[in-house]
């Protein structure tokens, strides 16, 4: 009885964490964690679906990425919308008079230092348009008020993270993935260094996990070319043996770009 009751408040726990989720309107295209793409069922209609890192980015590069997900989340999307507009706390932080866009340019740098450790090395004509992201945001943002509702568009953290996801993809992204990715149209293609999560999926996937007869247990993740996460914003858990097996080597692609 103990194990039924147990295994019943695991699976309203872990339904109302997806709803919650899935609650969350999409912003944009630079949005770290939402997506709306082509209904695989429904022709003209479009589906909400989660982005997550996808599984050939390796442990250190993952952790950075999520980390900047993270971060550009709160700063340019976790807090409102007003007029059509998403905002975060790097455009309430700018309103403050005379220090606000200097501290909000502070924070989008510390950001760029922050995507800057990644093993791979970030190329210097990718930090400088980061640099060029972050100097349109500042000088955006001291038009007063309407300067304001500008930078909170401009989504200055949103597109630097974006940024990184292309060097990552260019670096690590397996050929054949490439090549597949290519031949899709391109609204149907995955943003860089992401796969996308149906939540009617991960319900479901999560549904199933308890519904054994067997004792509770922590979820079991299927590989799906995608890396555990503890939480949708947090940082990826490390990698399984399983998913560091299954997952091309960096040498074996660059054996493959040679041939």
């Amino acid at each position: 009885m103990t194990q039924l009751v147990a295994k019943y408040a695991m699976k309203k726990v872990m339904n109302s964490e997806l709803n919650k989720y899935k609650s969350k309107d999409v912003s944009g295209p630079y949005d770290p964690y939402y997506e709306e793409i082509p209904h695989p069922k429904k022709p003209g209609k479009t589906k909400k679906v989660k982005k997550e890192i996808a599984a050939y980015i390796p442990s250190q590069e993952a952790n950075v990425l999520a980390k900047a997900r993270k971060t550009a989340y709160r700063l340019d999307y976790a807090l409102f919308t007003f007029l059509g507009i998403r905002f975060g706390w790097s455009a309430i932080i700018g309103l403050v008079p005379a220090i606000g866009d200097a501290a909000a340019a502070l924070l989008a740098f510390n950001l760029i230092l922050n995507m800057r450790k990644v093993e791979c090395g970030l190329p210097a004509s990718v930090l400088a348009m980061m640099m060029i992201n972050l100097a349109i945001d500042f000088a955006v943002g001291l038009v007063p008020f309407i300067g304001d509702l500008a930078d909170a568009a401009v989504k200055c953290n949103g597109k630097n993270v974006r940024l990184l996801e292309r060097h990552l993809d260019k670096v690590y992204k397996p050929e054949e993935l490439k090549a597949r990715d290519s031949k899709l149209p391109r609204e149907r293609r995955p943003r860089p260094a992401s796969v996308y999560v149906d939540f009617d999926d991960e319900i479901e996937e999560r549904r199933n996990t308890f519904d054994s007869d067997s004792d509770v247990r922590a979820p079991q993740q299927a590989y799906s070319g995608r890396r555990p996460q503890d939480e949708e914003m947090g940082i990826p858990r490390q990698e399984s043996r399983r998913h560091r097996d299954e997952r091309p080597s960096r040498n074996n692609t660059k054996s493959s770009r040679r041939h």
